[in-house]
């Protein structure tokens, strides 16, 4: 991709014309960091270059992030993204590549970015509990985390609903046959839109209904949602949990009565006689209510997998926090199945997203550009930019695992998307709110003209001089550096733009 970006200031005054050029076959890579204070153009010179981009290479394709709903480009594919909209994006579509991608990779992928973009990061407790929620769905959608050959979608593939990990065996029962079914125990669940018994159930006139299959699909944060909320409901509020409260009450009778007798010791009131018989009397109840859940838990046992859930889902108010987190994301109104309607024959996709908070915007953005970033290793490598990736106040969506250490997406971009045809095009007013790997790694800087509060840091950041500073006169000229392959010290060239 190739376009112009003005012209020589010096020989203009000369009346000489020497173009000065965006050749991406030249540079480093295709990354342009576009610095400037509000109001020197930082959105028309966004327009300007993509406008320039598709007139050279219509083949390219334009992700624009627009979080203010001001960039408005001619020709361009718009959605707009809100509460209310029916489009969103899912977190949770595997990469089936074995190297790059697979279930485990998914989850922690999740879990960083919801940390990175929320004001509240999940708790350690939280994040394990969300771990072994998303193994258990995706085990379920017929995912195995240890199995890459699972990871992959398959339009002719089937999975039982439901997968069976909760004891539920879900039944094709005809609406006209649904008393019947109720009858013989089958209860109705409302998300799913099914029959079902639990398996060990299944046996006798209630298997006249076969085991509902669905077609395989990924899941998405509403079905760890409703999982969630069966297991806090089932292992929390019904009788497994029982056991482990029953545990728990006598072993703090049992703390309670030594506690009691160690005191009496010491303070040699202890006779020698049957002591606190009153707090005995608690403590030996205590046990026989614990050994008594305990067995009724021992005969509900069918499946193998009850006891690795009571320890794996921690207490039952991490368990209840989780769900109103997963309830808090899914009402954000980001995380949708629908696909956004794009247009694949338009080279510029505006995703308008100034509707949602600042908060949610964030979310948005971190998690789409993981998708593109995945979808692009697919791709595989390619000799120059197909895909851009454009996104106004870039210090707003950094952070510190951006930087050289991290693993944050804007900076694994940057620093690793060169070599499979994408580039990352971001605005900010300051450099000092943009990691110094992520300076480090962009081939292409334009100054715009910063307010004199930013020189300090944009002479230390950036290495060019206070007077080129100075000299910037907003929407008429700008300092632009490019760093271009084999050359190891690039100047900053004193551009007069054009319109």
């Amino acid at each position: 991709m190739k376009f112009k970006i003005g012209h020589n200031y010096f020989d203009a005054r000369q009346n000489k014309t020497t173009p000065i050029l965006w050749d991406s076959q030249k540079l480093i890579n295709g990354h342009v960091l576009i610095v400037g204070s509000s109001g020197v153009g930082k959105s028309h010179t966004i327009r300007k270059m993509i406008r320039r981009g598709i007139a050279n290479d219509s083949s390219v394709r334009f992700h624009v992030f627009d979080v203010h709903g001001d960039l408005e480009i001619p020709g361009a594919c718009e959605v707009q993204f809100s509460e209310s909209s029916p489009y969103g994006l899912n977190p949770l579509r595997v990469n089936p590549d074995p190297h790059f991608g697979g279930v485990r990779k998914c989850i922690r992928n999740f879990l960083n970015t919801i940390n990175r973009a929320s004001v509240t990061a999940l708790g350690v407790k939280q994040e394990a509990v969300i771990s072994n929620l998303l193994i258990d769905v995706y085990r379920e959608f017929g995912f195995d985390i240890e199995d890459p050959a699972t990871w992959g979608l398959n339009g002719a593939q089937v999975r039982l609903a439901g997968g069976g990990l909760d004891n539920r065996l879900y039944l094709e029962v005809p609406f006209a046959e649904k008393d019947e079914a109720r009858a013989l125990g089958a209860r109705w669940d409302p998300q799913k839109k099914l029959w079902w018994v639990h398996t060990e159930k299944y046996a006798g006139d209630i298997t006249r209904w076969k085991p509902a299959f669905k077609p395989r699909t990924y899941p998405t944060v509403e079905d760890v949602l409703h999982y969630a909320q069966r297991v806090y409901q089932e292992r929390y509020l019904g009788t497994d949990q029982k056991a482990v409260l029953a545990l728990m009450h006598l072993n703090k009778r049992a703390r309670a009565y030594h506690r009691k007798l160690l005191q009496a010791a010491k303070m040699r009131t202890w006779t020698g006689e049957e002591f606190d018989v009153e707090e005995r009397e608690l403590l030996e109840k205590a046990r026989k209510d614990a050994v008594e859940a305990f067995c009724v838990y021992a005969e509900s046992i069918q499946t193998g997998h009850e006891l690795d859930n009571l320890l794996k889902y921690d207490s039952p108010d991490v368990l209840k926090s989780v769900v109103d987190r997963l309830n808090n994301l899914k009402r954000t109104g980001i995380f949708k199945d629908a696909t956004p309607p794009f247009d694949p024959a338009k080279p510029v996709w505006r995703y308008k997203l100034n509707a949602f908070s600042q908060e949610e915007k964030k979310m948005f953005v971190l998690f789409t550009l993981q998708n593109i970033f995945a979808r692009a290793v697919e791709r595989g490598e390619c000799p120059d930019v197909v895909e851009v990736v454009v996104l106004d106040e870039l210090g707003t969506y950094t952070s510190s695992a951006d930087n050289d250490d991290g693993d944050g997406i804007i900076g694994t971009i940057c620093r690793e998307a060169r070599k499979f045809g994408l580039a990352f095009w971001g605005a900010t007013q300051s450099p000092a709110s943009v990691p110094e790997s992520l300076l480090s790694s962009t081939a292409t800087k334009m100054i715009l003209g910063l307010d004199e509060m930013f020189w300090r840091s944009a002479v230390d950041k950036l290495r060019i001089e206070t007077r080129q500073l100075e000299w910037i006169q907003a929407q008429v000229t700008a300092a632009v550096q490019m760093k271009e392959k084999g050359v190891l010290k690039n100047r900053w060239h004193w551009v007069q733009l054009e319109g």
